[in-house]
């Protein structure tokens, strides 16, 4: 533990947080942390014809290039929400949009 502000121990959680919210690219890490999760759980199928993917409040926009697989994953957005939100460990996805 390192000394924060007025002689009193914080945990460097709890400081590397602040920073984070001070400097607002908290939005930009869940992005990140997306992303990676998505080509984690989807496969190489998938990433190979996913061509965009960005999260932006609450929502997953996930752009594809095979119709067929449009329809396929359309049908399982909600398995895929919640495999997402599991391996987050939060629940950041609300919604995921299929284009």
């Amino acid at each position: 533990m390192a000394q924060y502000r007025n002689s009193r121990f914080v945990a460097l959680k709890d400081v590397l947080d602040d920073m984070i919210r001070e400097m607002r690219i908290g939005g930009k890490m869940d992005e990140m942390k997306v992303r990676k999760y998505w080509h984690e759980l989807m496969g190489t199928y998938i990433t190979n014809h996913t061509t965009r993917i960005f999260y932006k409040q609450g929502k997953l926009f996930v752009y594809l290039e095979s119709s067929a697989l449009k329809q396929e994953l359309f049908m399982a957005r909600t398995k895929i929400i919640a495999s997402l939100n599991e391996r987050l460990q939060e629940n950041l996805i609300q919604e995921l949009i299929i284009r």
